[in-house]
């Protein structure tokens, strides 16, 4: 009984999140929009996979649309010290793991972006996790190349209710421009990732990003990610 209400209860908080970002849609100065999404993670062996991506933003104040399609190539260590682990899903259970891979946006001007990520996560009390990811992005915009580094902190908590299990999350990121050499964006994202059966979840989401050098990059933003794994 006792498991059951800390279940419930980590729902509540994440719906509360929601809310708490939802009521913020109010400013009219903000760009708002819906992010559909669909991500593929295949396995290649025992500590790498493959991971791509596409999605569609469809920004419904400017009423204008922009994809994105990317391939990633993700590397693990094997866990020493819990062997138990060897076996598990790297984005929840293992500490360490990292990312290189390509973007393109179909914006215009087309981004090509190239990425480098390392993500360490750290058990907390109550099976919750401290996520840490840092990021670089190596971007050419038209020609014009720059970078722009990222840091994400997050919490999640795998739960289980009603037989359904899902990782309600609440995560911050801030990033470092050398376009304006300032750090002129921060993003505030929670959701869910509940899985509907062995290969496939799906996570919907609420995001507001706020930005000081562009009104164009203040947004609200409702996403829903469909993801297989294989």
């Amino acid at each position: 009984m006792l498991t059951a209400l800390r279940n419930y209860r980590a729902l509540v908080l994440t719906l509360a999140a929601f809310v708490a970002l939802a009521a913020q849609v109010r400013a009219e100065d903000r760009q708002h929009e819906f992010v559909p999404e669909a991500n593929a993670y295949v396995k290649l062996t025992d500590r790498s996979r493959l991971f791509l991506l596409g999605d569609v933003t469809r920004n419904l104040t400017a009423n204008t649309t922009e994809t994105e399609l990317g391939a990633h190539l993700d590397l693990t260590l094997e866990p020493i010290l819990r062997p138990e682990l060897r076996n598990a899903n790297w984005e929840r259970d293992r500490y360490l793991w990292m990312r290189v891979g390509y973007v393109e946006l179909g914006s215009d001007p087309v981004e090509h972006r190239g990425i480098i990520e390392l993500t360490a996560r750290i058990p907390l009390p109550q099976e919750v996790w401290l996520v840490n990811r840092g990021r670089v992005d190596l971007r050419d915009i038209g020609g014009e190349f720059s970078q722009r580094y990222r840091y994400r902190l997050g919490i999640e908590r795998e739960v289980t209710v009603s037989g359904v299990v899902m990782v309600p999350y609440f995560q911050a990121e801030i990033f470092y421009d050398t376009r304006y050499d300032a750090w002129n964006r921060q993003l505030y994202q929670a959701g869910a990732e509940i899985e509907l059966s062995k290969h496939w979840r799906i996570e919907p989401y609420l995001a507001r990003q706020n930005d000081s050098r562009s009104a164009s990059g203040n947004v609200d933003r409702v996403g829903l990610v469909l993801k297989y794994y294989h």
